[in-house]
């Protein structure tokens, strides 16, 4: 339980392999890289200009008349488009390729309500998710949602009642649940070991502790466990 708390509040002390998950995490490191080389780049030009050019008295005390540079102004136009157009391709490329429904893999059927989940499975198998308001972390193990591991897992999303939003904490992936309607995502996860799924949209008086146990097995283990 502790492992699990600790993936949830710190996801990038989780060495879980994600194939659905790299192209978030390629596209945050992207932005997060460029953002620190631009941040102390104009931080330190700043720091520069402010010693360079400080005021001292009877010392430039009227400015020099600049009339513009070509050169500077074409650099500081062609190079933050050149940026802006690299950062919205990529950016845009990693969200189709993670809102488009692969072909391959297992399908299911997610319905939230206020409290818990009801999870239902190709062959007609459905797993509903309790509410304990004192230990919402625990759930019975015949409470958890089973997945194989390794597989593209296809979850097709309604509500019963309220907007709700199924977060799956290990691919770092969330939709809304909306009710009278059909949303839809897909992730993969490859290492073996329980994780949560939770709400992430404000539903009501214990929305806290909407949560679920993904417990990803096996091939073999996922398909004696469907049987059951």
């Amino acid at each position: 339980m502790e492992d699990l708390i600790l993936k949830m509040i710190f996801p990038f002390l989780d060495n879980t392999v994600l194939s659905s998950r790299q192209y978030w995490d390629n596209s945050y490191r992207v932005w997060l890289f460029l953002s620190i080389i631009f941040f102390f780049g104009i931080l330190l030009v700043g720091i520069y200009f402010v010693i360079r050019y400080r005021y001292v008295r009877g010392k430039n005390e009227v400015g020099a008349r600049i009339y513009g540079n070509t050169s500077l102004e074409v650099i500081w136009i062609v190079i933050p488009t050149i940026l802006a157009i690299f950062l919205g391709t990529y950016s845009f490329a990693n969200f189709m390729y993670q809102r488009t429904l692969p072909a391959d893999g297992i399908q299911i059927k997610v319905t939230g309500f206020m409290w818990g989940w009801e999870v239902e499975y190709e062959n007609g198998k459905v797993v509903v998710t309790s509410f304990d308001p004192n230990n919402p972390y625990d759930k019975p193990d015949e409470e958890k949602v089973y997945l194989p591991v390794g597989k593209k897992i296809k979850v097709f999303m309604t509500s019963r009642d309220v907007i709700h939003s199924f977060y799956v904490q290990p691919a770092m992936i969330t939709e809304d649940v909306i009710p009278g309607r059909i949303t839809y995502m897909w992730f993969q996860v490859d290492k073996e070991g329980e994780y949560f799924a939770f709400c992430r949209e404000y539903c009501g008086t214990w929305h806290s502790g909407m949560i679920a146990v993904l417990k990803f097995v096996s091939q073999e283990e996922f398909e004696e466990w469907l049987k059951k």
